[in-house]
């Protein structure tokens, strides 16, 4: 009951920031439900019911679910040049552009080419919210509640994916179509009414804003957000002193390892299969030879997302990020593995399995898990954590296009392989680039849990306390 009563009393001071960390984080429900839309619309594109004048062939459909990934490529150019002039409430804003002109066009399409470019807008409309929103949710929150707010942005993805597998199966290609689209006009009014964020009204001078905003947010009266302004400006004259330059990034040893690190983590993260699971979870769960209904299967998986997304903050604060990257791309190792030999038991050498038909469901249910606890969050929380403040941003941009990049790849020619050699061998594929993942994060992976930014750089330019004076 005293746990309770202080979380009320903490709740009654910070549900301003929960409610806009919410609406901030809504747009990801949107995109969310843009991502796992292929799920359920390509069997319906095959059907007698579908917007097409003809069936699309495998190549057409692994168009239709690649290219939002690529349309992800255009995100790191707008935001990254963007960010510093015109704020981050501004860029979430203008992601409503292709989000809706994308259900626009997926819902009146009558054509390949239109529904090319509808995949297109959702890409760049993902990618402009994976790049905004939580360095939003982070500049508005407090120190103490930040990573449970952060999670907010994860959880509400994993929602809309729930929706597109729920919704999906039970209605017409226009019905999910009109859902999502209906659904994402609510992110209009929602991202109108969010304020800036103090970090970047400070960094424009506009100090009464700031302090505007920090009152609103913090429920505290002027002179109380004083101390937090003051520290705001300390931080910006320090970090800012000279113009931020993409040399930078490779400046010093550390530095570079630091960038090699996050683009291969977030490489891996593509790599490791999660956007062809996502975007042909039906077709995949239909191919691996489960008994259980395709679309049944897809809303467990979302279901597991949802609720792993739930808990993955409390883990990724106690246990460390080496830890959790070897553990969690080990375990995606083995349970692809089992996955494929499943595959190639019962499709190509015709075995009874009968017995354990249960086996790649619940191999991807745990895989999605895994996904979710480790190899999904932790390069990004990397990005956070080795970069400094002024070169944070252009470091995300680069991990963020170097990710959309595999993640094209790996959903445009996936299908192709798993056609050509067996869906068996595409997941052995999978298998191995995580078993990669597995060797670079035990040899190569520095442990960043706990210790300051200083500490970090000292660990990635191999500096002793000895070697460094100051410390």
């Amino acid at each position: 009951m005293k746990f309770f009563d202080v979380f009320l009393k903490q709740f009654r001071l910070q549900w301003r920031q929960y409610l806009v960390a919410s609406l901030a984080s809504y747009g990801s429900l949107c995109t969310g439900m843009s991502m796992g839309w292929t799920s359920p619309v390509l069997p319906q594109l095959r059907g007698p019911n579908s917007p097409l004048p003809e069936q699309p062939t495998l190549q057409q459909e692994s168009w239709i679910g690649s290219l939002l990934v690529l349309g992800g490529l255009i995100g790191p150019f707008i935001t990254v040049p963007l960010s510093k002039h015109v704020g981050r409430r501004w860029l979430i804003m203008g992601s409503n552009v292709p989000l809706l002109l994308g259900w626009l066009l997926a819902g009146v399409t009558t054509n390949l080419p239109t529904l090319y470019v509808a995949r297109l807008a959702w890409g760049c409309a993902t990618a402009m919210q994976f790049a905004t929103v939580p360095i939003y949710i982070g500049e508005i929150a407090e120190d103490k509640i930040r990573g449970a707010l952060s999670a907010f942005f994860l959880l509400f993805i994993n929602i809309g994916f729930l929706l597109a597998y729920a919704i999906g199966p039970f209605t017409s290609y226009w019905g999910l179509t009109a859902c999502g689209g209906i659904i994402s006009l609510l992110y209009l009014p929602f991202s109108w009414y969010l304020p800036e964020t103090p970090f970047f009204l400070v960094f424009k001078g506009r100090l009464e804003e700031a302090s505007s905003v920090l009152q609103q947010l913090r429920g505290k009266t002027k002179d109380e957000v004083q101390p937090e302004l003051d520290s705001l400006q300390a931080m910006i004259a320090r970090e800012y002193e000279e113009e931020p330059k993409i040399s930078d990034l490779w400046a010093s040893r550390g530095s570079v390892k630091a960038l090699g690190i996050c683009v291969f983590l977030a490489m891996l993260l593509q790599l490791s299969g999660i956007d062809v699971l996502l975007f042909y979870m039906e077709e995949l769960l239909a191919k691996v030879g489960t008994k259980i209904s395709p679309s049944d299967g897809t809303i467990i998986m979302g279901v597991v997302q949802v609720a792993t997304s739930c808990v993955t903050p409390m883990v990724v604060d106690r246990l460390g990020r080496k830890l959790l990257m070897w553990t969690t791309s080990l375990g995606l190792t083995v349970f692809l593995t089992l996955i494929g030999v499943y595959a190639l038991l019962d499709n190509y050498y015709k075995y009874d399995v009968t017995s354990v038909t249960f086996l790649p469901l619940l191999c991807l249910i745990v895989y999605m898990i895994l996904f979710t606890l480790g190899v999904g969050p932790v390069p990004w929380i990397l990005v956070a954590e080795m970069f400094p403040l002024k070169t944070k941003c252009l470091a995300s941009g680069i991990c963020s296009f170097m990710c959309w990049l595999a993640g094209f790849i790996w959903t445009r020619f996936f299908r192709d392989v798993a056609a050509s050699y067996g869906i068996y061998t595409a997941f052995w594929i999978l298998s191995v680039c995580c078993g990669i993942g597995f060797i670079f994060s035990v040899a190569l992976l520095p442990e960043t849990k706990g210790k300051t930014f200083d500490e970090i750089q000292d660990l990635l330019n191999n500096r002793t306390k000895q070697d460094n004076p100051g410390a």
